[in-house]
Formats: structure tokens, C-alpha cells, sequence
């Protein structure tokens, strides 16, 4: 069994090579069944499995939103990839640090099949969701410029400073930004549609409930909103109510389209098939160094 900590996943991950494997995993893998999630004492966890290409896959992740007063990630728990014949674990890896990557490989994805065109990248948030969308655009799609804005000032400015962009106001962001990626915990919309530029793709990331980034004028305008999965994006998020139509990542992929509005959103909550490509890509990339002896 391989076991990775956070920095042994983060040193691991090729995100263009994590990309193609998002793809590969939505378009041949069965429907993952609901994730189950408790709420306790203002913190949540949820568990997410599912299968395909050969394998299980179970993460137990957990948003503690206490946990940074102590030192510790907002998002913490374990991911398991396991033989579905033997039932070994063959993988554990530190969830935290995987659901960043898959995350923001799926957004990279989803604004590559919205039509991306690079310039100026717009990162609301300067946690770890921020800085590795920011990270896995760069590598998966390029940008020009990138601008980042933060509830607090000096976070926007370090993460910033770490990326070789600059702090910007939301307004600079919502008026300059060729795409944006909201990944925040606010319970208010940080995404406002009437200060979108045409042409603009948004991607929003907070998820559950009661997170909630984009308004309803933002889903209005996008008029087709894309999405990780439909019955997540229903039972975990408020934002899809305003969209004419919902197309998910893996139908887009098979060639399926709806009718854009003047500017185009993505809405994810996490997909359990995302984990399985996350698993995955960190297996074949240990197995090609390191194999694995049963």
C-alpha cells in the first residue's frame, strides 16, 4: 500500500496529465451513487465513493471551519483507492490536498469546454482552492495576468506575490478578468452579474450549502449553467435555480450543448468521479517509480 501525506500528493500531481484523466474517468466510468454527509457541531463530512477503470474508490472528507484557528487545513480527511477483487488498499493519500488538485482540474476542464481563451485570470479567495486553481490553470490552459482579491487585503497580496499576480478589488476583478474563479466559503454572492463583461466565464467552487458565490443575475445571463453533477449541484447548492438548463461535465464531453447566454458558469459541489481520477493519476505515477509488491 502506498501512503501519502499532503506534501508527498502536492509533489506528485502533473496537472495536465490529472486533466486528461478527469476526462477519461467522466466519460467511461459508471454514475457515482450520492455522497452521505453529516453536519456536527458547525463542521461538515461527507463520504464519497465510487468506481471504475478497475478500482474503488472512498474518500472521507471532512470542512472544519475551527480547524485554521489551530494551525490546521479547512479541509481535511483520507482518500482510499482500492482493488475491487482482493479488497487491498492500494493507495491512501491525504484528502486535503487531493481534492485541491481534482478540483481545480475540473474547473480547468470545464473552462476549457466553455470556450477559454487565456488573458486575464480572476481568483476570488487566496486559500488553498484559490491558490491551486490558480497553479493548475496556469500549467493546464495559461493565462496573461493573473488578479486576486481576498476578504481580508494581505492574504489577496501574499498568495499574489507567491503567484506573480497582483491584489485587486472585486470590482477590478468582475471588469478586467476574462474568466474567474470564485473559491470561497462566503454565504453571499461574491460573483455579480451586472458588473460581468460580455464574453466572461465564471467558475464557482464553494460548495455546500450555505455557500453561495454567484447571484442570480450571473445565472440568468450564463442561461445554461455546467456543472460537476446535476444531482450534487440540486441537493447541495442554491444557484442553479435561475439557469434555463443544467449540462453536466460528462455529457459536454459525449458532445452534448445548450444555449449560452452572453457569459458562460460552471458550478461545481465535488464529484466523486473526480476522486477516482485523482487516486488514479496518483497511483500510475507511483507505480511508474515505485512498484508495488502484493
Amino acid at each position: 500500500m502506498y501512503l501519502l501525506s499532503a506534501a508527498e500528493v502536492n509533489a506528485l500531481v502533473e496537472p495536465k496529465a490529472l486533466v486528461k484523466i478527469i476526462e477519461r474517468v467522466l466519460i467511461g466510468s459508471p454514475r457515482p451513487p450520492a455522497r452521505v454527509a453529516v453536519e456536527h457541531r458547525g463542521s461538515w463530512l461527507g463520504v464519497m465513493p465510487a468506481a471504475g477503470e478497475g478500482y474503488y474508490v472512498v474518500k472521507i472528507v471532512g470542512v472544519f471551519p475551527e480547524a485554521p484557528k489551530h494551525g490546521l487545513p479547512l479541509v481535511r480527511g483520507t482518500l482510499f483507492l482500492i482493488d475491487p477483487v482482493r479488497g487491498d488498499i492500494l493507495l491512501e493519500a491525504d484528502a486535503g490536498a487531493a481534492t485541491a488538485w481534482r478540483t481545480a482540474a475540473a474547473t480547468a476542464l470545464a473552462l476549457r469546454l466553455m470556450g477559454y481563451r487565456g488573458g486575464t485570470l480572476g481568483i476570488i479567495g487566496a486559500g488553498v482552492q484559490g491558490e491551486h486553481h490558480a497553479k493548475v490553470i496556469k500549467e493546464a490552459l495559461g493565462y496573461e495576468e493573473l488578479l486576486v482579491n481576498s476578504r481580508t487585503r494581505a492574504k489577496a497580496e501574499a498568495l499574489a506575490a507567491k503567484l506573480g499576480g497582483r491584489a485587486a478589488s472585486l470590482r477590478e476583478i468582475h471588469e478586467r478578468a476574462d474568466a474567474i474563479v470564485a473559491a470561497t466559503t462566503s454565504t453571499e454572492p461574491v460573483i455579480r452579474g451586472e458588473m460581468l463583461r460580455p464574453g466572461t466565464l465564471v467558475a464557482s467552487v464553494g460548495a455546500p450549502k450555505p455557500v453561495m458565490e454567484l447571484d442570480e443575475a450571473t445565472v440568468k445571463r450564463s442561461r445554461c449553467l455546467l456543472v460537476d453533477s446535476e444531482e450534487g449541484v440540486k441537493g447541495e447548492s442554491e444557484e442553479w435555480r435561475s439557469a434555463e438548463a443544467l449540462l453536466e461535465l460528462s455529457r459536454a464531453l459525449r458532445g452534448e450543448v445548450c444555449s449560452w447566454g452572453d457569459v458562460r458558469a460552471y458550478k461545481s459541489v465535488g464529484y466523486a468521479l473526480f476522486d477516482l481520477a485523482i487516486a488514479l493519476h496518483l497511483y500510475e505515477r507511483l507505480r511508474e517509480s515505485q512498484p508495488l509488491v502484493m
